[in-house]
């Protein structure tokens, strides 16, 4: 079966359950191609037919406007971005959304009030959420075809890739591991309950403190009250503190710019994206080259990316911002210099690199600091996969020489941190 066959095959299924639901595919399997079948089909029997397409950012709504005019589909498809839908209201006969997983937010969930429609697909990559908000979606679109990763490479529709976490010995590990030692002293106080911590932050942290109190303390001493809403205050703000300072730690560590500038040395021959957590860290690994993230003018973002496709630059440097949404076939390096447990996350940034290209293998390095909670973190985003490949700065060195890399395994004195 080709890749049009099986595209095909999926935009039946979902006419089969009354052109209602969602499709799960890889990045590079097609999303966009089973919807665009989806209106060719349906404007056969109904040309006046009105299509709304949602997706979350503005480089997706030139993408699409791009697929639109290709198939003249001008007079009948409209493409919106999700924060200006949300503010409106919308009519339409069918409604696409693409990269649904998305629109499970408490704003952005306001979609399937604000728009009045008949029919409704759904496209993303993958379905579930960190929160389990995906229950959301399921109510109005639920799942009714999947297109495997393993049946995408099977077929050559995406190109082979491995992954490697690259575990980074750092100096500086003691100051993490006393950070983490006050983490965990401050997260017993909430009997290891992350989302009870969080909910006492949040934007209404005053109701959950008053209720977390009236829990640990069922008398009536106003005194006593008084001193474990201060003690649950204390706790809550001085875990956010440690986890920021973790985090800032993990994710701006100069280890992971020394890294990258060596694969990047080692790789400069391929098409090369860099993600890092924050736009101080996308600066640094050129020196403020090749920098696209929302700080970039449109005009220079517009640009970049021009010459990126077009090979006169063959490196970009971003945060979130190339997540979703762009897409070269010639991308064969991705470098992760900061990341977090979501799934999602992980199968998007994948996806600039695997899409199928002529004799390509794309490579993807997560540049994790050895002994932090980065590795749990990497490990959970790639739960579902089992082709994870874990590999020291030695093994690093085996792989940008073209050698197969020698299996790392800890040492017996090495312990991974729980939190």
């Amino acid at each position: 079966m080709t890749r049009t066959e099986r595209q095909q095959e999926a935009v039946k299924k979902w006419i089969k359950n009354k052109g209602k639901g969602s499709i799960i595919a890889p990045t590079g399997a097609g999303k966009s191609y089973i919807a665009l079948m989806s209106i060719k089909a349906l404007l056969k029997k109904y040309p006046y037919l009105r299509v709304l397409v949602v997706v979350p950012t503005t480089t997706l709504k030139n993408q699409w406007k791009e697929h639109i005019d290709n198939w003249e589909f001008q007079f009948n498809v409209e493409v919106e971005v999700i924060n200006t839908v949300v503010k409106h209201k919308y009519i339409c006969d069918f409604l696409i959304l693409d990269e649904e997983h998305r629109y499970a937010s408490d704003l952005f969930k306001e979609i399937f009030n604000c728009v009045q429609y008949k029919l409704i697909l759904g496209l993303t990559a993958t379905f579930e959420r960190l929160d389990g908000k995906e229950k959301i979606i399921t109510k109005y679109c639920p799942v009714v075809e999947e297109i495997t990763k393993l049946e995408c490479l099977a077929n050559g529709w995406i190109s082979d890739y491995k992954e490697y976490q690259v575990l980074l010995d750092v100096d500086n590990i003691s100051y993490y591991k006393e950070l983490n030692k006050e983490f965990i002293r401050y997260f017993e106080f909430f009997g290891f309950d992350f989302q009870k911590c969080m909910a006492c932050c949040g934007k209404e942290g005053w109701k959950y403190k008053l209720k977390l109190r009236d829990e640990m303390y069922k008398g009536k001493d106003e005194t006593k009250k008084k001193e474990i809403l201060n003690a649950i205050t204390i706790n809550s703000m001085g875990l956010m503190r440690v986890m920021q300072k973790r985090k800032a730690f993990i994710n701006n560590h100069s280890k992971k710019i020394e890294i990258a500038r060596k694969i990047m040395e080692a790789r400069k021959d391929k098409k090369i994206i860099t993600f890092s957590n924050n736009v101080k860290m996308a600066e640094a690994i050129q020196n403020g080259e090749n920098v696209y993230t929302g700080k970039t003018s449109k005009k220079r973002s517009a640009t970049m990316i021009e010459d990126f496709l077009a090979g006169r630059i063959t490196q970009l440097n971003s945060c979130s911002k190339l997540d979703a949404g762009f897409d070269d076939p010639n991308v064969s390096v991705a470098i992760i210099l900061g990341t977090d447990s979501s799934e999602i996350k992980a199968i998007q940034r994948r996806g600039r690199t695997v899409r199928a290209s002529t004799d390509k293998s794309a490579e993807i390095f997560y540049l994790v600091i050895k002994d932090t909670v980065e590795e749990k973190w990497v490990l959970n985003n790639h739960k579902r996969d089992n082709d994870l490949i874990t590999i020291d700065e030695k093994g690093l060195e085996q792989v940008l020489n073209g050698d197969t890399p020698t299996p790392y395994k800890k040492s017996i004195g090495q312990i991974m941190f729980r939190f």
